[in-house]
């Protein structure tokens, strides 16, 4: 069979923004196709009603798209020179598509950086981000928004910093931003804020029959508050009601489900911040519990063959939502009798869901399948093939099935992976590379991963494993405050022990290892804790918890909360946990990964550690990809995207005896 190499994943589709029209018979999304020449990714319109699938149009860049009725969308997009320098001005200009017709036109333009998110009848629903100063842009005049536009070009140069965090990790700098909602009328034009001033929103839902706005937030006050106040604005009246503001709980989305509000949201209270989301309802202004998860609602299950977001819960007779339960992404039917059924397990993981014409479409990732969408039987819980975007893409090339592996210990059970080389001889010997996800609340499972593939295809042993930390079993496993490079390296040195023994083909001085983020993170610690690695490459990763507090998005909150100190009254308990105390201990070769970007994990926290091994001589190199952001192994730019893969392939391959 064929090799899968660094480049193939030049060749795969994208499956996103999936979702149905308000009479369910029509569903539409995105497929997008990495395009190394322009260093982009292209863009394409397909809509179903569940028998049938059309291309519509090209979209060039546009990644995201509602619907306005049955028959049309509106998306984001430009088509002529003038339209394009009219959003490098702040404008917002949107198309209409009408399935119909299959015709484009011009729909709405905004002098400001409006997101139409809802459509309510002879209203638009509008979201932005502003500062008090962009704030101005739809409200002035041409001459006078043509002065503020010059205005703020000149202080494009500095950032005026009062909040905390300043920047977020693929947003760029949002000091002074504040998330708002607005109603445009399409009768006469006019704009009407529905919050202002240092009120931010996180989430908000509109009720079926379109009376009621619900959303969430918090008056931002000097730093990002985890909880959040709850409002409903009635949409008939214009009145806005305080449903909660008790501020104990972090609410992560809303749903309806007949008459009731259910809320998904934590008080943190037992796991901190990485507790897993209940359903809650509203009674006397405060939250009644509806019903206690076990599993985290939505899917951590990680891959690089993905682009784009989906839906993950929807409702309609009952609500319909994803957990990541295990090592694999699990579809669940919550009802109003507080009954909770879990209505189909995907071997894999299902990337989002609608229902078309009483159909559920899924896509999803099928084992060892890149991305396509399914239709599910309900009837017969059968999962039936309904597109074959990357069936050429992967005709006859080899395609490694990981082999699970279970670690039993006397708490718990550690769940992994191998994948084998093509033809793989029990007489020979191979050098491995274990892989560590990030996170640490993410999981790995039984679905494509494109640089796994490329390595097995080379020849490599790969293997990787849900340590504790890991998502999918519950928050007492998960939960690994202040013991970072404890029990989580634990059980990765015991999987690695168990792979070796059930594997003595694997070459135990050709060993190799790699992660990202939190497991960047681990890397950092097992070099500084053992020789055992050939070589390591470590991405996008933590070195120094104390530097981190300070300087990364999540940083106030995250390593306060993970690390279970604080950076100047627990000084000892968060550097006792960072690798970068360890780092003249270190001996093995080290590639660094890291993007400028990058805003989740600084690349000081490389810099840091870098410069440590380079002034004790051991061989390491840090290749700092300018302009890419933390996802650069998921939503980079394509050429960004095969120059990583590369210079850790490269590293690996250097160190081969």
């Amino acid at each position: 069979m064929k090799k899968i190499t660094h480049e193939r994943f030049l060749e795969y589709k994208f499956i996103s923004q999936l979702k149905s029209n308000e009479s369910g018979r029509l569903a539409a999304f995105l497929a997008s196709k990495p395009n190394l020449e322009k260093n982009k990714y292209d863009y394409e319109l397909f809509y179903t009603d569940g028998l049938m699938k059309k291309r519509a149009l090209k979209l060039k860049d546009t990644s995201s798209f509602i619907f306005e009725t049955d028959d049309t969308i509106l998306m984001p997009y430009t088509k002529t020179k003038q339209e394009e320098k009219d959003k490098k001005d702040f404008k917002s200009i949107y198309y209409r598509y009408t399935f119909s017709t299959e015709k484009l036109e011009k729909a709405y333009q905004f002098n400001a950086p409006f997101s139409i998110v809802k459509v309510l009848g002879d209203k638009l629903l509008l979201q932005g981000s502003f500062t008090p100063q962009t704030s101005k842009l739809y409200q002035l005049e041409d001459g006078e928004r043509k002065d503020l536009i010059k205005d703020m070009k000149k202080s494009s140069l500095y950032e005026d910093i009062t909040d905390l965090p300043f920047y977020f990790n693929g947003a760029g700098f949002t000091a002074n931003e504040r998330d708002h909602l607005f109603i445009y009328s399409t009768v006469d034009g006019s704009i009407k804020p529905l919050v202002s001033g240092n009120f931010t929103v996180d989430g908000f839902l509109v009720s079926r029959d379109k009376t009621t706005l619900y959303y969430f937030g918090f008056e931002f006050e000097n730093a990002r508050s985890l909880s959040s106040d709850l409002y409903a604005y009635d949409l008939i009246n214009g009145v806005t009601t305080t449903l909660y503001n008790g501020k104990a709980f972090e609410i992560s989305d809303l749903y309806e489900l007949d008459d009731l509000l259910l809320i998904a949201a934590t008080d943190m209270k037992t796991f901190g911040l990485n507790q897993n989301p209940s359903f809650y309802t509203l009674k006397d202004n405060d939250f009644e519990l509806f019903y206690e998860m076990f599993d985290s609602i939505g899917n951590a299950l990680g891959s690089d063959v993905r682009l784009g977001g989906n839906q993950s819960g929807f409702s309609k007779d009952a609500l319909y939502f994803l957990t990541t339960t295990d090592d694999h992404i699990t579809l669940n039917k919550l009802t109003k009798n507080r009954v909770l059924e879990p209505l189909y397990k995907m071997d894999g993981s299902i990337d989002g869901f609608t229902f078309v014409n009483d159909k559920l479409l899924l896509a999803g990732l099928y084992r060892q399948k890149l991305q396509e969408l399914y239709v599910l039987d309900l009837n017969r819980f059968k999962l039936m093939p309904f597109t074959s975007f990357n069936r050429k893409a992967m005709a006859n090339y080899y395609v490694a099935k990981p082999k699970t592996i279970e670690l039993d210990k006397k708490t718990h059970t550690v769940k992994g992976f191998v994948l084998l080389p093509e033809d793989f001889d029990k007489s020979k010997t191979y050098p491995a590379i274990l892989d560590i996800h990030g996170g640490p609340k993410t999981i790995y499972g039984k679905v494509y991963y494109h640089e796994m593939q490329v390595w097995a295809n080379m020849g490599y042993v790969v293997f990787f494993c849900n340590p504790r930390g890991s998502d999918g079993k519950g928050d007492a496993f998960a939960d690994i405050r202040g013991k970072y490079g404890t029990i989580d390296y634990e059980d990765i040195m015991d999987f690695t022990d168990l792979v070796l023994k059930r594997f003595p083909q694997i070459d135990q001085k050709q060993v190799f290892v790699t992660g990202g983020s939190y497991g960047g993170f681990m890397t950092n610690w097992i070099v500084s804790h053992t020789d055992r690695f050939k070589a390591a490459a470590t991405q996008r990763s933590i070195s120094n918890w104390i530097s981190f507090y300070g300087t990364s998005d999540i940083g106030f909150y995250f390593a306060k909360d993970q690390t279970d100190g604080h950076p100047l009254l627990d000084t000892d308990k968060l550097w006792a946990q960072s690798p970068l105390k360890y780092a003249m201990n270190v001996k093995t070769p080290l590639l660094f990964i890291h993007s400028d970007e990058d805003y989740r994990c600084p690349i000081e926290q490389a810099m840091q550690f870098y410069s440590v091994l380079k002034t004790n001589q051991v061989d390491t190199k840090l290749v700092w990809f300018k302009g890419e952001n933390h996802d650069l192994s998921r939503g980079g730019k394509p050429q960004a995207r095969l120059k990583r893969l590369n210079e850790i392939t490269n590293w690996f391959e250097k160190y081969q005896d």
